[in-house]
C-alpha cells in the first residue's frame, strides 16, 4: 500500500501497488494460471461400421500421479481419462527431476495435461479403440478451457508423449529400449537441449522423439476461453524403435505393432502479453510504483523521527 501524505497529516494519496498495475494492465496479474471448472473431453475415430465417439468432463487435478487418476471416458470400453495441471507429464517430471532443470516451467506458465489410458491392470492386454479402421486416425478435442484471464498456449510446449507397458515389450522378440516417444508441434521445440539432457528425449539406440509432425487446432488462443483440436494417425502410437517384427499371440497389436498402454497431450499456458501497453512500458510502470513506495516510506519514517525528538 503506497500513502502519501502532507505536512499536516493528511492523505494526499492512497493506492495499493496491485491497484495500479491492474489499471494499467487491464486486469491481469502475471501468475501461474489455473484453469476454470470442468472441461470435455471427446475422442473419436472411425470403425467399420461408422464412426464412434466418446466424450466426458474432466476437473484438473493438482495432483494427478497415474492411469488410479483415470475414469472412464463415455461409454468407451478402455479408455479412461483426466485432466490435470502442474502434476503431471513429461515437462513436470523433467522439471522436478533436478534443479538443474527447474527453468522448463516458468514461473508464471502452467503446464496442462489431457492424459488417456487403459484399463490397468485389467485390461491392459485389451486394445484401445476396437474396430479401428486400418490406417485411421483418432481425434481428440478438449474444450472449452476456461481461464480467469486472457491466456496463450506456447505451441513450442506442445507434445504428444505414449508409454508401452515394460512387460509386454519383454514379450516381444526384439525388445524395445525405450518405451518412451514423443512427438511435438513444432520443429523449435522450447527447452530441447534440457529434454536431451535430462534423458526424457534420447537418441539411443533410435531418437524416442520427432520434431514438428503435430497439427494441433487452437481455437481461442488468446482469450479466456480455448478449444484444442488434434487428429492423431493411429500408426503415431507405433514405438519408434519398431521395425515390423510379429507381435506374439496375446498382445494387443491390432494394426500389426504393439500399442502403448498410455499416451497423453501436454503443454504450457501463460497469462496473454497485455494488447497496447508496450513492455517498457510495464518496466517504467514497475519501476515508478518502487520509487513512490519508497518515498512514501521515508517521508512516513522522517516524520515518525521528527515527532519523537519533539
Amino acid at each position: 500500500m503506497i500513502v502519501v501524505l502532507n505536512e499536516s497529516g493528511k492523505i494526499l494519496l492512497c493506492v495499493s501497488a496491485l491497484a495500479l498495475t491492474l489499471a494499467v494492465t487491464g486486469g491481469t496479474v502475471l501468475g501461474q494460471p489455473v484453469p476454470i471448472g470442468t472441461s470435455t473431453i471427446t475422442v473419436t475415430y472411425e470403425t467399420t461400421a461408422g464412426e464412434v465417439s466418446f466424450s466426458g468432463d474432466r476437473d484438473y487435478l493438482p495432483n494427478a500421479g497415474g492411469p488410479g487418476d483415470a475414469t472412464v471416458l463415455g461409454a468407451a470400453r478402455n479408455i479412461r481419462a483426466f485432466n490435470s495441471v502442474n502434476s503431471f507429464g513429461r515437462r513436470a517430471f523433467l522439471a522436478n527431476s533436478n534443479p538443474l532443470f527447474a527453468g522448463v516451467l516458468l514461473d508464471d506458465e502452467s503446464m496442462i495435461t489431457h492424459a488417456f489410458f487403459k484399463n490397468v491392470p485389467a485390461d491392459i492386454a485389451e486394445v484401445f479403440f476396437p474396430d479401428l479402421i486400418p490406417g485411421g486416425s483418432l481425434t481428440i478435442t478438449v474444450g472449452p478451457i476456461n481461464f480467469a484471464e486472457p491466456v496463450r498456449i506456447d505451441e513450442t510446449t506442445l507434445m504428444l508423449h505414449a508409454l508401452w507397458s515394460g512387460d509386454q515389450a519383454d514379450l516381444l522378440p526384439s525388445l524395445y529400449i525405450n518405451l518412451h516417444n514423443h512427438h511435438t508441434q513444432s520443429v523449435d521445440f522450447r527447452d530441447l537441449d534440457d529434454f536431451l539432457a535430462g534423458g526424457v528425449f534420447s537418441n539411443f539406440p533410435v531418437p524416442n522423439y520427432v520434431l514438428g509432425d503435430l497439427a494441433p487446432v487452437i481455437a481461442g488462443n488468446g482469450t479466456t476461453s480455448l478449444n484444442l483440436s488434434l487428429t492423431i494417425p493411429y500408426d503415431m502410437l507405433e514405438n519408434l524403435e519398431e521395425t515390423g517384427q510379429t507381435v506374439p499371440a496375446g498382445l494387443p497389436a491390432p494394426q500389426g505393432f504393439l500399442e502403448p498402454f498410455h499416451f497423453h497431450i501436454e503443454y504450457t499456458v501463460a497469462p496473454a502479453p497485455v494488447t497496447g501497453v508496450p513492455t517498457a512500458t510495464l518496466w517504467s510502470l514497475s519501476a515508478l510504483v518502487l520509487i513512490i513506495a519508497t518515498s512514501a516510506t521515508i517521508v512516513l519514517r522522517r516524520r515518525g523521527v521528527a515527532r519523537a525528538h519533539g
